[in-house]
């Protein structure tokens, strides 16, 4: 695959205002749609990965990654929300759910670390991860196509929150 899109959106500086939540929101659109081809191509040819305790790298090994990720992780629905960023990194909080093979659904949480090339794709990322099992009535941000959530779940549920938060208790319009 020789064609290199431009990014989607420019690099994150220091000096954006408001802070790059159309980067978070770009990001959880596409890997919503599960689509590891259109997704790799946001990563640089030499991206390193730590997603839970594998390794990965280069956009190549991304793809394959997703490919098989997606294929185990059936009716997946992500929602991604900014926690921090400084110079060309992003910090991100998100949480998905997702259903195996059996109709066993999970929910998972987790923190995400990354960091941009000049170019404005993503260099490097580091996730870490941890899921539950949870009963199929117990989902809570996979809601039908088109309609959004409207608040951090996760986030809401710890307490955290108020005006110092970026969140603000998970309820910001933004969001």
């Amino acid at each position: 695959m020789n064609y290199r899109p431009p990014p989607l959106l420019p690099a994150v500086t220091n000096e954006q205002r408001p802070p790059p939540v159309p980067q978070v929101r770009a990001a959880e659109a596409a890997w919503n749609t599960r689509n590891a081809d259109r997704v790799a191509l946001a990563y640089t040819e030499d991206t390193e990965w730590r997603n839970r305790a594998e390794f990965i790298k280069g956009r190549d090994a991304v793809r394959e990654f997703l490919r098989k990720k997606w294929q185990r992780e059936q009716g997946y629905v992500l929602r991604k929300y900014l926690f921090a960023h400084s110079g060309n990194r992003i910090a991100v909080c998100f949480e998905y759910e997702y259903h195996d093979s059996s109709g066993q659904w999970y929910r998972a949480y987790g923190n995400e670390n990354w960091e941009f090339a000049e170019n404005g794709l993503m260099r490097k990322r580091i996730a870490s991860i941890n899921e539950a099992p949870i009963r199929e009535a117990e989902r809570r941000i996979s809601v039908p196509e088109g309609q959004d959530v409207a608040y951090n779940t996760w986030l809401a549920d710890q307490g955290i929150g108020g005006s110092h938060f970026p969140l603000a208790g998970g309820s910001l319009p933004t969001y």
